[in-house]
């Protein structure tokens, strides 16, 4: 899979974005172990619950943690629907 890279001169290009995948994956750092696990941005939309692969401990995706990761990507130029 491809992963979107960001323009290296954000300024030259200010009204261009990426809409992002629900294929593309994102590290989710546990809350228990402190080790990240990929989550597809599909996964965090429908908010199922994530599974750490390192310690099998399990948490939902809030919906306010869903809105700061939507805040975030679109600041960075990322969009998704």
């Amino acid at each position: 899979m491809s992963q979107p890279l960001r323009s290296k001169d954000q300024h030259e290009h200010p009204g261009v974005s990426t809409i992002l995948s629900g294929q593309v994956m994102v590290p989710i750092c546990c809350d228990h172990c402190r080790r990240e696990t990929d989550v597809s941005l599909q996964q965090l939309k429908a908010q199922h619950p994530i599974l750490c692969e390192h310690c099998y401990e399990v948490r939902t995706f809030s919906d306010t943690e869903l809105k700061l990761t939507r805040m975030l990507l679109a600041n960075a130029g990322f969009h998704f629907a």
